[in-house]
């Protein structure tokens, strides 16, 4: 057998791996406002889909004191920083990064999906995630002192 041969499975070992990563880089944003200048905790768990759509924050939220066995990690965020956290990638598994804010109030949880990316970024708000894109910058110049089109006077 010829030794170029072999090298070929070994040489596809690289690409194979970059295909899931092993662990997941999030960026977890957190102005001072945020849960009312409180620290919180991040909880990241392994779900489904079904499990996701139907959980509520009362059954999530004693998971940070009393783990089960799909609690990958918690951490606790603290308002003014933005922290950086490997999580471990569970093999095939979807996950849900779940925040714990004392008053919730709108999204509190974020579904991964499998294949799951590298890094992720998210915001904090006083009682949610940020979603949605950034609001457009306000025109400058002569076109600020016209109204947008379609927008109602009042």
């Amino acid at each position: 057998m010829k030794f170029h041969a072999l090298l070929r499975p070994a040489a596809l070992l690289p690409l194979l791996a970059a295909c899931q990563p092993s662990t997941l880089q999030l960026s977890i944003k957190s102005p001072p406002g945020t849960n009312q200048g409180r620290p919180l905790y991040m909880l990241v768990r392994k779900v489904d889909a079904k499990q996701y759509a139907v959980e509520s924050y009362g059954e999530v939220a004693p998971r940070v004191f009393q783990p089960d066995e799909n609690v990958v990690m918690s951490e606790l965020i603290y308002p003014g920083t933005i922290q950086r956290v490997k999580v471990k990638l569970p093999p095939e598994s979807p996950l849900a990064v779940s925040f714990l804010f004392t008053a919730p109030d709108g999204t509190w949880q974020t579904f991964v999906n499998a294949p799951a990316p590298a890094s992720l970024d998210i915001e904090l708000l006083e009682g949610r995630i940020r979603t949605g894109t950034a609001p457009a910058e306000p025109p400058k110049g002569p076109a600020a002192d016209k109204p947008a089109e379609g927008a109602q006077q009042q």
